[in-house]
């Protein structure tokens, strides 16, 4: 794939991108293992604590349901990911005037 090739052609970058089909759990590990951090966009649907105590608990919610405050990183956790993440909620304006909602995940804190 193109990471593993970037890595082993020695190509210089910091941070992998990508839309909410590559954000998966094996993916992030993938990335973090190569002392890389990914900006990666979420579906509305994936589960997250946004506190350690919620997290121990298994009170997982889902992202569109847990009141992000809107262009503020907050930490928070993945239900499927160990490392402590950044989570983003970017509320937008199409140009129909139509509201777009995108929520990120940021492994470097």
């Amino acid at each position: 794939d193109m990471f593993d090739r970037a890595i082993k052609n020695q190509v210089k970058f910091d941070y992998v991108l990508a839309d909410s089909w590559f954000s998966a759990k094996a993916t992030f590990k993938h990335i973090r293992k190569a002392n890389k951090h990914f900006i990666f966009a979420l579906k509305s649907n994936r589960l997250v604590a946004l506190t350690p105590d919620d997290r121990e608990k298994g009170n997982f919610v889902r992202i569109d349901e847990s009141n992000l405050p809107d262009n503020t990183p907050v930490r928070g956790f993945l239900n499927d990911y160990h490392d402590e993440v950044l989570l983003l909620r970017r509320v937008f304006t199409n140009k129909d005037d139509s509201i777009g909602v995108l929520y990120l995940v940021c492994s470097d804190l």
